[in-house]
């Protein structure tokens, strides 16, 4: 399983990113640029790590489908604009519009709102045991996740999410 990572973007480096046709260069800027640039700092970046995966679909229908289940939960991990970024390679990018209403949700989520729907994940699906020591590490994977998009909202940045496959 790969790792999941949410950027929040400066204006500029949202342009950018929006301002290339190739897929190939998309990728190159987000795995060479972006992600060095702002991994060096936790403020305008989120890692959920391999809990990706299970957070979609607990904020979702279940499925791991782009966008599936109801907006704005929905769009926090899978949500948002497809960037071609080539196969193997996942991007989506919120508006600061959407990353607003993100951040609103998120801030409602609780613990044991969370805790039923992991829980109620088909296992054969999802492709792994539905365990208390998963939805530990989802839970505590989590941590964290409605502050960060709360400063981008506040920053009125995008934000964009990306996963190697």
């Amino acid at each position: 399983m790969s790792l999941g990572v949410h950027f929040a973007l400066s204006a500029a480096d949202c342009k950018k990113l929006r301002g290339l046709d190739d897929p190939a260069a998309r990728q190159e800027l987000i795995s060479e640029d972006l992600e060095e640039k702002y991994l060096a700092s936790d403020r305008w970046s989120f890692q959920l790590d391999k809990a990706w995966d299970a957070l979609h679909r607990s904020l979702t229908d279940g499925q791991l489908l782009y966008a599936t289940g109801p907006f704005p939960l929905a769009y926090a991990v899978l949500g948002g604009e497809p960037l071609d970024v080539g196969e193997d390679y996942t991007a989506r990018l919120l508006t600061p519009e959407q990353v607003a209403e993100v951040a609103t949700a998120l801030a409602t989520v609780t613990e044991p709102w969370l805790r039923k729907r992991y829980f109620a994940l088909d296992a054969k699906q999802y492709g792994s045991p539905v365990t208390q020591e998963d939805f530990a590490y989802v839970w505590s994977s989590f941590q964290g996740l409605p502050a960060f998009f709360a400063r981008a909202a506040e920053a009125k940045r995008a934000v964009l999410f990306s996963v190697d496959c």
